[in-house]
């Protein structure tokens, strides 16, 4: 009778477990089909379930370790963000999946590395709503210096449905960055330049002009062969002691780590969300 009961008893646990694995991988098996990239390169689907199960070993959940892990303090990295939280989260809730946003941990690693790091230069692929400008400018605020450099597409290049990684926007309807907190926008005045063109062309034109780069935050297009393009422009313009952050990382984050010869705490991440400093 008790091995029957014990039996019964673990019955649900491995329901939930065979469920689990279930729903991750109808989730894979979605995300896959709606990505262009990923119907055409089929190799790249086994390096894209690999780079997820990497990113599942090192993942963590605290924003806070997270930021230790770069050599942050939260307490330099998290200096004046209590008085812009309650805007950013409302700035998020106003920002549905469809028009594109970093979650609020994502949002606090953004400003933690922004504010430690104190940048002269910062550079953002991928404006959507911005939620992401939003938490990057809070910080160079705080800072009272830096200037923010986001490159998104125009909105008559965006309109063009699904994109290669999957991606189905909306905001390009209200304009990139309408999202962005009015006085966020009137404190950072001329030091937030939008550039609304194309990254392979304005990532490149941008690095030529600026004399080096203290921040890069890629949140474009997430398909490997750009990302990794994206970073290995940008890592030679990179600063001693400067970040490299990535969101939605895939396999193109795990060659760019291996190139670089990096160890597995390249890997630790967020919400894939991950980092490196030079």
């Amino acid at each position: 009778m008790v091995t029957d009961q014990n039996h019964y008893a673990r019955a649900p646990l491995k329901w939930r477990i065979h469920s689990g694995w279930a729903a991750r991988i109808i989730k894979f098996a979605e995300e896959v089909a709606v990505a262009p990239y990923y119907r055409t390169s089929p190799g790249q689907i086994l390096k894209l379930a690999y780079a997820k199960w990497l990113f599942s070993k090192y993942k963590l959940n605290d924003p806070i370790e997270f930021l230790w892990t770069l050599g942050i303090d939260e307490r330099v990295g998290l200096d004046g963000f209590g008085r812009w939280r309650h805007r950013l989260e409302m700035t998020i809730a106003e920002v549905n999946s469809g028009q594109g946003g970093v979650s609020l941990e994502d949002g606090i690693i953004l400003y933690g590395i922004a504010r430690a790091l104190k940048p002269r230069y910062v550079i953002e692929t991928g404006v959507a709503a911005g939620v992401s400008t939003s938490f990057i400018s809070a910080a160079l605020i705080e800072n009272g210096t830096g200037e923010l450099y986001s490159i998104e597409l125009p909105p008559e290049a965006s309109d063009h449905g699904v994109q290669n990684d999957g991606s189905l926007y909306s905001w390009y309807e209200r304009g990139a960055g309408w999202a962005i907190p009015p006085e966020i926008r009137r404190q950072m005045g001329a030091r937030h330049i939008l550039i609304l063109q194309d990254v392979r062309t304005a990532l490149p034109e941008l690095l030529a002009r600026l004399p080096w780069v203290d921040l890069f935050f890629h949140d474009d297009l997430h398909t490997p062969d750009h990302m990794l393009w994206e970073f290995e422009l940008v890592w030679p313009h990179l600063r001693p002691s400067g970040a490299l952050i990535a969101d939605d990382v895939n396999f193109g984050w795990v060659q760019f780590c291996r190139n670089l010869r990096r160890g597995h705490e390249a890997l630790c991440n967020v919400q894939r969300l991950a980092s490196i400093r030079k």
